[in-house]
């Protein structure tokens, strides 16, 4: 066994490790460049497609942390993106606050409202949790439809090209550049929080509540601090949104949307922040794909396929939550190995 410590310690039994490390970062960065680079080409409506699903997979990581990796499922996402695009459009319409000043207060008011609505569901959960978030959006939806009447004439808050110190995010290539930093930045909260304790508190009190609570753990700590923050990054995702769509309405956050969100969170798998992102990106293109596929085969599609990509998105909810991922993932890997038994 001591002849084992030296070799455990030769620099070069871990060359293999560090070089599958160095490859896989390399691998990494020459993604996320790619991914960067790949709107620049594409034009306006690149950029403008490119935006939206990054805009989308800030939402998403919140609510796949919030649904996925601390087990509390919630119905409430459109509500909180609400939330936050009318909070920053009756504050720079009607106050005449600028871009931060009224997204920061956006934040703020959606952590609020999230530690709110987690206090009053404290004694519930799965199901009936889900219900309640169900109620927020209608409650939401409500007051936003009202403030939208009274304020504007239902002609939605018109919101100027936000500035921030001095620096005004005017074309379709800023936008992208403002979408992709938030996402990498949710992506970093949210990633070393997972790899944490605070991560490990979360996946102990979603698989064994009792075994935490033996352990110290405080599920009314940790169930109000994890609401109370995914809902926060969903209210500035929504706040931010609303500047880069320009105008704010009540009728852009309907429980469509909260479902359309809850199957980026079942496409892209419970937790993943990877899967997340890529979902929302599926989610954002599936409309231009299905027009362009009825298209290619001669369908109208004004007349002939409205409606088509919201049964999709229907028919990719239910295949998600039934398992339908999971199991093809399976059969590909088996397929996969056949193969490679075969082969030898």
């Amino acid at each position: 066994m001591a002849s084992l410590v030296p070799a455990l310690l030769d620099p070069a039994v871990n060359k293999p490790a560090k070089r599958a490390a160095t490859l896989r970062t390399a691998a990494t960065v020459a993604v996320v460049l790619i991914a960067l680079a790949v709107p620049l080409v594409l034009g306006g409506y690149g950029l403008y497609v490119a935006a939206s699903g990054a805009m989308m997979a800030v939402g998403a990581m919140a609510l796949t942390v919030l649904s996925g990796s601390a087990g509390l499922p919630s119905l409430g996402t459109a509500a909180f993106l609400a939330i936050g695009a009318f909070t920053s459009g009756i504050l720079a319409t009607q106050c005449g606050l600028g871009f931060v000043p009224a997204v920061l207060i956006a934040l703020l008011l959606g952590f609020a409202v999230g530690l709110t609505i987690a206090l009053l569901t404290l004694r519930v959960s799965g199901l009936y949790l889900a219900v309640g978030t169900l109620a927020l959006q209608h409650v939401v939806q409500i007051v936003a439809t009202d403030l939208d009447l009274k304020l504007t004439y239902a002609s939605g808050f018109m919101l100027d090209v936000p500035r921030i110190a001095g620096w005004s995010v005017s074309t379709p290539v800023r936008w992208w550049g403002l979408a992709a930093a938030m996402v990498a930045l949710v992506y970093t909260l949210f990633s070393r929080l997972q790899r944490g304790h605070v991560g490990r508190e979360w996946a102990l009190l979603k698989a064994e509540p009792n075994a935490a609570a033996a352990l110290g753990v405080s599920a009314v700590r940790t169930r109000l601090a994890v609401f109370a923050l995914t809902s926060a990054v969903i209210a500035t995702a929504g706040a931010v949104d609303g500047y880069r769509l320009g105008n704010v309405q009540a009728a852009s956050y309907t429980l469509h949307l909260a479902i359309t969100y809850l199957t980026v969170v079942a496409l892209g798998g419970a937790g993943r922040l990877v899967g997340a992102i890529v979902a929302s990106y599926a989610l954002v293109v599936l409309p231009d794909a299905v027009d362009a596929l009825l298209g290619g085969m001669g369908v109208d599609v004004t007349s002939h396929g409205a409606g088509i990509d919201n049964m999709l998105i229907g028919a990719i909810l239910a295949f998600a939550l039934l398992g339908g991922l999971a199991r093809l993932s399976r059969a590909i890997m088996a397929r996969r190995t056949t193969i490679r038994q075969e082969a030898r």
